[in-house]
């Protein structure tokens, strides 16, 4: 029965897929901006107010770095009293998105570098954050939330939930720096597909040019698999049927929608079972058997008593049982230009489990009745 629900929610996920697969998508949700990127920034910070789950002493940074903190702030400790135990070294990482402005805030991720057990309750304290380049973009500070705990009773028992190795604050960055080489001006502008595709390429060129009727020149084009072209300056010139200035043009332009087209693609990841498939894969012809071999081999040892008075020991003897059972052989035959979602049910027909689903599916690549790319993870 198990099994049967399994491959049944593997079959609803295909017909879900085919009901996906029909559907418009939005040019906004598939492509970008070109030019237009994120910059990821990082810094070296500390985590103060810890509950005695800081780097321990042997972190030999952690102990430097609040040194010449201090030592900045006018105080200086010789180096044999400090004893850190409320302290951890981290990293701080965040994510500056297009067109965050000076003074906006943003979120950071904050990560243990040292030996702590935990950053459960610790505040970080002012970090700058720089980019690949060097400079600093932004700055992070205040109380993280780890979502989880470690409890530990003097090592002999021990609670967890979640990784608190990793803390997060919301809001905590503040933009210092803007990122001056995203701006637009009207000129190269371009859409990048996250998947590039020749096809969908030019299916997104001319849905974009439907939706501005009556220019003679294109305002798309479609260069490679992955980019296309607008032509701002075939609106902006017109100065009849210009209602639109740069940013409503970029608006409309990212929510005009079309048929994405893409590979056909199975996806499997055989440690775990999953299976997903998009709707456009087909199968040729062919026949699916499926049957097994189950040999169970149990052991009920005998417990054996000496005589009695005797200088005998009580021994074991074992009693090994061999059970073998076969199942029938069935053969499922199934016609031309298969869907997935076809063959899923005749695989739950068959009562055939989801691991053994990857293992028919790879024997059906080889044989060349998939018309699809086959990926493993």
């Amino acid at each position: 029965m198990k099994k049967i629900l399994e491959l049944t929610a593997f079959a609803i996920l295909i017909s879900i897929s085919l009901c996906a697969a029909q559907q418009n998508v939005r040019i906004k949700d598939v492509a970008a901006l070109s030019g237009v990127e994120e910059v990821q920034i990082f810094g070296y910070g500390l985590v103060v107010g810890l509950d005695g789950t800081g780097d321990r002493t042997q972190t030999v940074f952690t102990t430097q770095t609040v040194r010449n903190m201090l030592k900045n702030l006018g105080i200086e400790l010789p180096d044999n009293q400090m004893m850190l135990r409320n302290v951890a070294a981290v990293m701080v990482t965040g994510t500056l998105t297009p067109f965050k402005r000076k003074g906006t805030h943003l979120d950071v991720t904050v990560s243990s570098l040292g030996d702590a057990t935990s950053l459960e309750g610790g505040t970080l304290i002012l970090t700058p954050l720089q980019g690949p380049d060097g400079m600093v973009f932004a700055s992070a500070q205040g109380p993280m939330s780890t979502g989880g705990y470690d409890v530990r009773d003097y090592g002999l028992a021990r609670t967890k939930k979640n990784h608190v190795m990793v803390g997060r604050i919301p809001d905590g960055g503040i933009v210092q720096r803007e990122y001056e080489l995203n701006v637009l001006d009207g000129r190269d502008l371009a859409l990048s597909l996250f998947s590039p595709d020749f096809t969908s390429a030019v299916t997104l060129a001319k849905a974009v040019n439907a939706a501005f009727p009556g220019y003679t020149d294109p305002i798309a084009r479609a260069l490679d698999a992955s980019t296309i072209a607008l032509d701002y300056s075939v609106v902006a010139r017109d100065s009849v049927k210009n209602k639109r200035n740069l940013m409503d043009f970029i608006s409309t332009v990212e929510n005009v929608t079309f048929d994405m087209q893409s590979a056909a693609k199975v996806v499997m990841n055989e440690r775990t079972g999953t299976i997903v498939a998009g709707g456009n894969v087909r199968i040729s012809e062919i026949a699916v058997t499926h049957g097994g071999i189950k040999i169970e081999i149990t052991n009920e040892p005998e417990v054996v008593e000496p005589k009695p008075f005797t200088n005998g020991v009580t021994g074991i003897v074992p009693n090994a049982d061999i059970v073998t059972e076969e199942k029938d052989m069935n053969m499922v035959v199934l016609p031309k230009t298969t869907t997935v979602g076809d063959l899923a049910s005749a695989l739950n027909s068959l009562g055939v489990a989801p691991r053994d689903v990857i293992s028919i599916f790879q024997a059906i690549k080889e044989a060349g009745a998939l018309q699809a790319q086959l990926v493993l993870m």
